[in-house]
């Protein structure tokens, strides 16, 4: 009797599980894709080093946005007396937050005397040891750049008399004027370790999941 009922239940549970009444997941391939961002990935040397300009150039974008925006509110608040102590864009707290993600110390260099841009000014990115990267990238006053030629550029056509003396005054045994455009004003220097260029490069490469419709 227990046999005959089992035999007969039998094609009840087969009628339960017909492959039309199975849910199936719509969003496998992006489960498959998110699980694959969190995979250990082996990073190349080479591709290590192209994170690094890749993290560098986010960091220096972020840098020049950010002093551009409030450099000019100063200048035309005050001119240069009230707009020279806030030209520090790595001190900026955009910059500040990226780099310590990035474990970056980033840094500016006025680069004297003047003089024009060469092929060996180009942006170098380096590995001086096995955690350090190190990229270089210059700073070149272009003729479009007003912000930067009303402090650095010619005395008299771009900068006025008495805001040479007061930058000269402000700091002593520096040439900030006399620059004209097409030469090279500073460099960059950013340093990072291989965690932070790592992190990033990762984050950057990651494979992002298209936004599904609700309706």
């Amino acid at each position: 009797m227990r046999r005959s009922l089992s035999l007969l239940a039998l094609p009840l549970l087969l009628a339960a599980c017909r492959p039309e009444d199975v849910e199936h997941l719509d969003n496998t391939k992006d489960l498959a894709r998110e699980a694959e961002n969190f995979q250990p990935k082996l990073i190349k040397p080479a591709q290590l080093l192209q994170g690094a300009r890749w993290a560098a150039d986010s960091l220096i974008h972020t840098a020049d946005r950010g002093w551009r925006a409030q450099l000019n509110e100063r200048l035309a608040a005050g001119g240069v007396a009230a707009a020279h102590p806030y030209c520090q864009p790595e001190k900026l707290p955009a910059v500040v937050k990226l780099a310590r993600e990035l474990e970056a110390q980033p840094t500016r260099a006025l680069v004297t005397p003047a003089r024009f841009i060469t092929e060996d000014d180009s942006v170098q990115t380096t590995r001086p040891s096995q955690d350090q990267f190190l990229v270089q990238e210059p700073l070149v006053l272009l003729p479009t750049d007003a912000t930067c030629l009303r402090c650095h550029g010619q005395v008299g056509p771009d900068v006025q008399p008495a805001d040479a003396k007061l930058l000269a005054a402000s700091y002593p045994g520096k040439t900030l004027t006399g620059y004209q455009p097409g030469q090279l004003i500073g460099r960059w220097t950013v340093p990072m370790t291989r965690k932070g260029v790592a992190e990033f490069y990762t984050q950057k490469t990651r494979k992002v999941m298209k936004r599904r419709r609700l309706w």
